[in-house]
């Protein structure tokens, strides 16, 4: 559930698996990334072996006075059609009392809500895009809030609360032409996760909702998980999978999907088997 919130800590600790780069009493930079590469079968006919969104991130912090701590990250992506892209690019200062703030290319508050997606390859819902803001969270205990602001016309605002193994959240977007809100829930005991999001979006007339649910069972290394989500009007897809730790940072998996591409029970399956190396 708490992706966004991870991810700044992460950066603000230096990233675990990370290769640090330059270090001095004040300032760190590190390298990091993953490597991805997958096999597609959609048909005896239709086999493909090819990239999977390989990609890599540069990391920097600066200590300040006063509790302060500057910081700025950015990542760039492989695209299938063979280019590169420049998938986020932020800054932002901390602060241990007054909270985070980033300001350029990230992701939203709402991009936490989906924790139900733990497929690697094909879930629709909770495929949340980076785009410019500033945004500004802080924690209080187990509670999280978070703002955010796009344009003059455009906000967000979310919150989440965790308390023994249950964490809960919603967030709502406005601007001109549309509305969406979004909420999930996620729940861990031992080895279980389950989870679940709903949300709506609302464009003039046009009102789309969708959903998502999905379960992860922990085996030691491995773990295996089944993912539900649709999209109304436009797409289901059930989804099973299963993935292996081989070594630290080095990870194998197995996905099959059914994907109803145009709600009317109109099926396509699809097979796909990864690895990923991060560093």
């Amino acid at each position: 559930m708490k992706k966004t919130i991870l991810a700044t800590a992460i950066l603000l600790a230096g990233a675990a698996n990370a290769a640090e780069v330059y270090s001095n009493d004040t300032t760190t930079v590190s390298l990091g990334g993953s490597f991805r590469g997958h096999v597609l079968v959609e048909g005896t006919d239709n086999v493909k072996f090819e990239d999977a969104g390989s990609r890599f991130d540069i990391k920097a912090a600066k200590e300040l006075d006063n509790g302060l701590k500057a910081f700025g990250q950015m990542e760039v992506k492989h695209k299938s059609d063979d280019t590169l892209f420049l998938d986020s690019s932020f800054v932002g200062l901390s602060s241990d009392v007054y909270g985070t703030g980033t300001l350029g290319k990230q992701k939203g508050f709402d991009d936490e809500l989906y924790a139900f997606d733990f497929t690697y390859e094909f879930a629709s819902v909770g495929s949340v895009d980076t785009q410019d803001q500033l945004k500004y969270t802080n924690s209080f205990g187990g509670t999280t809030v978070a703002v955010s602001l796009m344009d003059q016309d455009t906000f967000a605002i979310g919150a989440s609360y965790e308390v023994a193994g249950l964490v809960i959240g919603a967030d709502y977007m406005k601007n001109k032409v549309n509305d969406k809100y979004v909420v999930g829930a996620e729940y861990t005991i031992d080895s279980l996760t389950v989870a679940a999001s709903y949300g709506s979006e609302e464009a003039g007339s046009d009102d789309t909702s969708f959903y998502g649910v999905g379960a992860s069972y922990a085996l030691g290394q491995a773990s295996v998980y089944g993912v539900y989500d649709s999209i109304e009007d436009d797409k289901s897809e059930i989804i099973i999978g299963a993935d292996y730790e081989i070594a630290k940072d080095v990870k194998t998996y197995v996905e099959f999907a059914s994907i109803d591409k145009d709600a009317k029970s109109n099926t396509d399956e699809v097979l796909a088997i990864g690895a990923r190396v991060y560093f």
